[in-house]
């Protein structure tokens, strides 16, 4: 487990949030040491994947448990770690939850995370199958419930928006919540930091479709205005999903650190 000075931070995220540029900023500072998505490793990959055996291939060692006990194990080489997931990869079983860690969320509206994840696959035709439930922000809402209702820890909520638009700010105040050093590489970082990746991410076909943009970013750039969307162009099912989240996003969003 964490000694008292070692600090340890979960970002909980739901797809197409910026997390992983967050990460990329985070992973640029020595003396931290980082992890990528193990849990959704275990959900996707592990002995306990939610899909059937023959569509993807398990990678032994990835049971929910061994991720747990990863995270939980002894590290005096640095005085920071921070593991970066997907909320909705606990599957509800908050008992998967690392002890030790400042649980924090970062957020964004349905609107562009649902229209980003129809960009992503199948030139548009976004694959519901493989959505979770309110395009995944509905498993933050919980597990954010659940951190500061049984947990009794502070609400630490961020918006990618306010992230990448005032990125010192946003950081500086996230720094000060959690107990991690701030650095100025987290405005600017060196591209291309995937030494923490899993070997199954750096596979041409994951990599490509889910990281590599974020992955090979050295900074935030602005998002376009806040209240300019267009989902006209999405599919019936889509818009569907994205009026099923947008309760859970209003009400996070309510929480965020403010810039």
């Amino acid at each position: 487990m964490a000694n008292k000075e070692q600090r340890r931070v979960m970002l909980w995220a739901h797809p197409r949030t910026l997390s992983t540029v967050f990460e990329m900023a985070l992973a640029s500072r020595s003396n931290t040491k980082v992890f990528h998505e193990l849990y959704v490793i275990a959900y996707h990959f592990g002995a306990e994947k939610v899909f059937p055996e023959d569509r993807i291939p398990t990678i032994p060692g990835f049971l929910f448990r061994n991720v747990k006990d990863t995270l939980e194990a002894e590290n005096s080489s640095q005085d920071t770690i921070i593991c970066k997931d997907m909320a909705f990869c606990l599957d509800g079983k908050f008992d998967r939850l690392p002890d030790g860690y400042v649980h924090t969320f970062i957020i964004r509206d349905p609107r562009r995370t649902i229209s980003s994840m129809c960009k992503t696959y199948a030139a548009g035709e976004t694959p519901l199958e493989l959505l979770p439930p309110a395009g995944g922000i509905k498993a933050v809402y919980d597990l954010h419930k659940f951190v500061t209702t049984e947990l009794k820890q502070d609400s630490i909520v961020i918006d990618a928006y306010d992230l990448a638009c005032h990125p010192e700010s946003i950081i500086q105040k996230y720094c000060k919540v959690t107990g991690i050093p701030f650095e100025a590489s987290y405005l600017n970082w060196k591209p291309g930091n995937i030494d923490h990746f899993h070997d199954v991410w750096k596979n041409t076909i994951l990599y490509d479709a889910n990281f590599s943009i974020a992955a090979n970013s050295s900074c935030f750039k602005p998002l376009s205005d806040r209240d300019q969307f267009d989902i006209s162009h999405l599919p019936h099912e889509a818009r569907i999903v994205i009026d099923k989240a947008m309760p859970y996003y209003n009400e996070l969003f309510e929480k965020k650190i403010l810039p």
